[in-house]
């Protein structure tokens, strides 16, 4: 009879302990998620990860924290997510610059690869655009080739700074085409300054650019791209001109600290999947010449890897060292 009061008792507290136990769960499950944005506020990135975390709060309930660490590159802000815990509270929305900086720098904080959890592949871009200011003399890319080698280092072109993706696809340009370009860094965007005239060309992610072009403020001439994009049939790619090669990573990806478990990095793809699919995101996200993927952790795993091995190939003939 002792035992079965015993037994009962034991029942009871159990079923306390679960009754307290539940809404402790489902407050925990609400957490409050740091998104480091490697870039300043204002950057696609950065509009990017404004529009999905809305969408996010609306999938789980949680508070999401856009925080803007410009510098180095993105080095700054990834560095801080490296450190982090792997609890899935702290994540990093970056560029192809996270893929490029591994090339790049020797004396990295991190491993780009395996300092980090890939998430999620969020977007990809149709390519840059290679543009020119509206008053430009250049009116075609033949025309710009052939004024570069009469002139080899009379034409300019900017970028986003030393290293940046848009300097890459400078370089593999001049390499691609035979020419020599003055190249302009910028410690942020040099978009006006090509709208002025104050520079001849500029390699731009054509989300951004694209706008730029439609309003007649910079003429685009070709796309270091695969395919044409769909709001500028017109402008050829590159390739169709016959300079191959010239091939940057423009893409937006999740990534989360190392150490992060499977089940975090699935679970919090899954939300990304219907984030991107609510009425909220397609709403608001409105980028021309970009594309929406959500790739599995695998895939972005895997799809990292292989392109650090073709931008060592590619980049290493260029000489850019940033260390």
């Amino acid at each position: 009879m002792s035992t079965f009061a015993s037994s009962r008792r034991s029942l009871v507290n159990a079923l306390a302990c679960l009754a307290l136990a539940a809404p402790f769960a489902e407050a925990t499950a609400q957490q409050t998620v740091r998104v480091v944005v490697p870039f300043a506020a204002g950057s696609s990135t950065d509009q990017l990860a404004r529009q999905l975390t809305e969408a996010l709060r609306e999938v789980n309930g949680n508070r999401y924290l856009v925080e803007n660490k410009p510098g180095a590159s993105g080095i700054i802000g990834s560095s801080d997510v490296h450190k982090a815990v792997p609890d899935g509270t702290t994540l990093l929305m970056t560029t192809g610059g996270h893929a490029t900086n591994a090339v790049l720098y020797e004396k990295l904080p991190y491993d780009s690869l395996k300092g980090f959890t890939p998430i999620s592949q969020l977007t990809v871009t149709a390519g840059f655009l290679l543009m020119v200011p509206a008053g430009s003399p250049y009116r075609t890319l033949e025309e710009l080739v052939a004024a570069a080698k009469a002139g080899p280092g009379t034409i300019s072109y900017g970028s986003a700074g030393n290293g940046n993706t848009t300097h890459l696809v400078g370089a593999l340009f001049e390499k691609a085409a035979g020419i020599k370009l003055i190249h302009v860094p910028y410690k942020s965007t040099p978009m006006n300054d090509l709208i002025a005239g104050h520079i001849d060309l500029l390699f731009w992610g054509s989300g951004f650019a694209t706008p730029i072009i439609q309003q007649g403020k910079a003429r685009a001439l070709a796309l270091a791209g695969d395919r044409r994009v769909d709001e500028l049939p017109e402008v050829p790619t590159l390739g169709e001109k016959g300079l191959r090669g010239v091939d940057v990573p423009a893409w937006a990806g999740l990534f989360g600290p190392p150490g992060m478990s499977a089940e975090t990095a699935d679970r919090i793809q899954r939300e990304v999947v219907k984030a991107m699919q609510s009425p909220t995101f397609v709403k608001a996200f409105n980028t021309p010449g970009t594309f929406k993927l959500a790739s599995t952790p695998a895939q972005f795993g895997d799809s990292l890897g292989k392109e650090i091995v073709r931008l060592r190939r590619d980049i290493a003939p260029l000489g850019i060292r940033m260390d």
